[in-house]
């Protein structure tokens, strides 16, 4: 039951460092992939509300506009 230990380390190959490079590329993609996701929830809540905002502004212009016609 002996093991025999090797004292120098075998190089990666060409298809191993290439390998190990399209796995890092494939991580940082998935994170440039998840942070647009995030980005563009974001910008979809902003874009809702201020449409919301806006529709309650113009509500508001209207009613003034008309209860001021009539008050004339």
């Amino acid at each position: 039951m002996s093991c025999q230990l090797e004292f120098f380390v075998t190089e990666l190959s060409e298809i191993d460092v290439l390998k190990t490079d399209v796995q890092s590329v494939k991580e940082s993609n998935d994170k440039v992939r998840k942070s647009m996701f995030a980005r563009h929830g974001e910008l979809a809540r902003k874009y809702m509300e201020l449409n919301e905002r806006l529709q309650i502004l113009e509500r508001n212009i209207c009613t003034n506009s008309v209860s001021m016609s009539l008050q004339s």
